[in-house]
């Protein structure tokens, strides 16, 4: 009996250890946004800004018709990439920077030498608008998403085409690979995410999105789970495993791309009515919520997470980011 009475007592204090610690933990992961400058030359929407691996530099694609390459630490123009003829919808750094790959209303995709500013390839073959690009972790294939519900997987080193996905019943919005390459994810106008293998093309899993446009995708750090964010104002986390919802964030409005922090700790989007939005990954809980002058189309930590790009129009706003515990909430 007082055995018994020990085991029951030491299970009240773990548990309760545990409901602290967790508590502790959230409280700590609610950051502060400090800007730190603006980036303003583009003249248009800018729809995506990542940085590249290192974190030294952002890549931006506009409705300018043009892709920026931008020194992060001194906010320097470095290169303009012109030769799109159309709105640019996507953009992104190849892992050893050596290029850039951009996605536009002309149907291409286009490759650039980020040393010269010179094209090196313009990728024919999708009968759409390019909404989405992104560089494989190891550099050997290029994702793109186009109008034409289709992904194509390219080699950037070549040019060519190495397979086409089919599967989507309406235009596709964004892709992703999955920290160590294994998966690809990519969400449509269909309301789902889809889950291919980018070595074979099999179509792998299919999560139900939200109730209206799947806009964006991201994978958490570790690879274990996957956002989707809608135009139903939530964004929509799956395990990947089981395919099973782990949680629904809330927003407002049209909600664009998604981002987790490099940490996992933080998920991150903004939407088209001008709101950035930040949720604790862990507990669902909105940390930051920030009205912007403009379309925030894009959200992305850098890669030590001590910096977040925003668009906001025309401009991008680079943020230093203080994880030192706060308020649960913080408005500006």
């Amino acid at each position: 009996m007082h055995a018994n009475r020990i085991s029951a007592n030491t299970s009240k204090i773990v548990l309760l250890a545990v409901a602290l610690l967790t508590s502790v933990w959230a409280h700590a992961q609610s950051p502060t946004l400090t800007l730190m400058r603006s980036l303003t030359t583009h003249t248009k929407n800018v729809h995506a800004a990542p940085f590249s691996r290192d974190g030294r530099y952002l890549v931006t694609a506009s409705s300018d018709q043009t892709v920026k390459l931008w020194e992060v630490k001194t906010g320097r123009e470095v290169q303009t990439f012109k030769g799109h003829v159309g709105d640019v919808n996507a953009a992104a750094i190849s892992p050893d920077g050596k290029l850039v790959a951009s996605g536009a209303d002309d149907k291409s995709v286009r490759i650039w030498d980020v040393k010269t500013g010179q094209e090196r390839y313009n990728l024919s073959g999708h009968g759409g608008n390019i909404q989405g690009v992104t560089f494989s972790p190891d550099g050997k294939l290029l994702a793109s998403a186009s109008y034409d519900k289709t992904v194509k997987l390219w080699d950037p080193h070549t040019g060519k085409e190495v397979r086409t996905l089919t599967g989507h019943t309406d235009h596709v919005f964004a892709v992703a690979f999955s920290p160590d390459g294994r998966w690809l994810a990519s969400a449509s106008d269909d309301k789902t995410v889809k889950l291919w293998n980018p070595r074979t093309g099999e179509n792998v899993k299919t999560f139900i999105g939200p109730k209206d446009r799947s806009q964006g995708v991201a994978f958490s750090p570790d690879g274990k789970l996957l956002a989707g964010s809608g135009f139903d104002s939530t964004v929509t986390i799956w395990n990947i495993d089981t395919g099973q919802v782990v949680r629904t964030l809330q927003g407002s409005g049209r909600i664009e791309g998604v981002c987790f922090s490099h940490n996992g700790h933080i998920v991150g989007a903004g939407n088209r009515e001008g709101m950035l939005r930040l949720w604790n990954a862990e507990t669902g809980e909105e940390v930051l919520n920030m009205p912007r002058p403009a379309i925030v189309f894009s959200v992305r930590f850098s890669p030590d997470d001590r910096l977040l790009a925003t668009t906001n129009g025309s401009q991008i706003d680079l943020w230093a980011v203080n994880w030192s515990p706060g308020s649960a909430k913080n408005k500006k």
